[in-house]
């Protein structure tokens, strides 16, 4: 499929998802399946996986600047604008989640500086603000060499020697931010989770560093297709060497994520309480086989990476970064319906044989549409409106990324 026909294809999806947005601004969160108990559904599970996409890319554009991996040099502007269109994607995934056009006003006008979206809000706007800069500076030398036009009238008169020296300049100066900001953008964003204290699974210290540790894997993983795609398949061989080493960074950011795994599940086994077994039945029996792809898939993807063999074919290069995508989605889900598929509001009742805790019924808020007014339990599934409202940000993305490769130069020459 040529870039033109891919741009095309975007274009429509996102048309498509913004279409289905104004239909839930006109009737309301109602067309969705969540309720008061499960109130964080598909649109909060994309927004932490593009948010993680987004980190990770400028985890490995900033490190490009800053350490000097000339390796990489080629590819730094497709880490840069990778980290930019979902960062764009995630700050619609925000919006869209909130509902109404007075709920999205609210957040600008009236913010409530205690919540952590609030702050999730400022960071990610800042963070775009700072990786469109990153993309901008790495494009000066190409748009000034080839007379395009990207914002920079500034340099026309400039020599090329004297916009490269711009360019190099400017690009160290936003990775020596861009790196402790990509690492706080994701922090912020798993401390929504994490300061959730009647929540056990999310209430945890490990939650930040790995979300970090995820997004690395994930967003290298979209880094290495993206560089294989635009590169194109005649110069495998020139850019395996640079394929190879984004591969392992991924591939190290996943160990880390499996060692934080561990630790969970052999802490929630040693525990043993009823809280903790519960749980422990929802992860490997409710949700057994989503958790099971949230495991076994980035498994599979970083020995893939790792092994010679296969971190050396193309072919397994972009299967290994496809199943880490799909693993880390998995496991941004996996954070959610475990954990709000049960009301965690507990009624302490005194009986003949000791104190028992019930469950509290929670209002759902869906009594028209599920004949249930209370519940303690919700079986969550997204409905075919969500999947299409969730298209306007995932369109968004690709049409950014679409657009900046039809028009501009993003692998640079070595």
């Amino acid at each position: 499929m040529s870039r033109k026909m891919l741009f095309a294809a975007s274009t429509a999806v996102m048309a498509l998802g913004l279409a289905a947005w104004i239909f839930q601004l006109l009737n309301g969160l109602v067309i969705t399946n969540m309720s008061n108990l499960f109130n964080w559904g598909l649109y909060i599970g994309c927004f932490v996986f593009l948010v993680g996409v987004a980190a990770g890319g400028m985890i490995i554009s900033s490190c490009i600047y800053l350490f000097n991996i000339k390796l990489l040099k080629p590819f730094g502007k497709i880490a840069s604008l990778s980290a930019f269109a979902c960062a764009l994607g995630a700050g619609t995934m925000v919006i869209v989640d909130l509902g109404s056009v007075q709920n999205i006003l609210n957040i600008f006008i009236h913010p409530n500086f205690s919540s952590p979206l609030v702050w999730d809000v400022i960071v990610i706007s800042c963070y775009i603000v700072l990786t469109f800069l990153s993309v901008y500076f790495q494009l000066l030398p190409d748009c000034k060499e080839r007379g395009l036009w990207f914002f920079n009238g500034w340099v026309r008169k400039a020599s090329e020697e004297k916009v490269l020296r711009i360019s190099q300049k400017g690009s160290r100066r936003v990775a020596l931010i861009g790196l402790p900001f990509a690492v706080l953008i994701h922090t912020v964003t798993a401390l929504i989770f994490a300061t959730q204290n009647g929540h056990e699974y999310w209430h945890t210290a490990m939650l930040p560093p790995d979300f970090i540790a995820m997004a690395v894997a994930s967003g290298g993983s979209l880094v290495l297709l993206l560089a294989m795609g635009l590169a194109g398949k005649d110069s495998f061989k020139e850019n395996l060497g640079a394929y190879r080493l984004i591969a392992r960074i991924a591939a190290t950011g996943a160990v880390v994520h499996f060692f934080f795994v561990a630790m969970e599940l052999i802490l929630l086994a040693w525990t043993s309480s009823f809280d903790t077994l519960e749980l422990l039945g929802r992860l490997f029996g409710t949700y057994g086989i989503l958790y099971a792809i949230e495991l076994v898939f980035p498994f599979v993807a970083l020995v893939m990476f790792y092994r010679k063999s296969t971190s050396s074919s193309a072919g397994m290069l972009i299967t290994a970064s496809v199943l880490m995508l799909i693993g880390t989605l998995a496991h941004r889900f996996m954070l959610l319906f475990p954990e709000l598929s049960v009301s965690h509001i507990s009624l302490s009742v005194q009986t003949l044989s000791g104190t028992v805790d019930w469950l509290y019924p929670v209002s759902t808020g869906r009594f028209a549409q599920t004949g249930m007014a209370f519940s303690s339990v919700y079986a969550y599934v997204p409905t075919g409106a969500e999947y299409l409202v969730a298209l306007l940000p995932i369109g968004l993305t690709l049409t950014v990324l679409a657009f900046m490769a039809l028009r501009y130069p993003l692998v640079s020459q070595k």
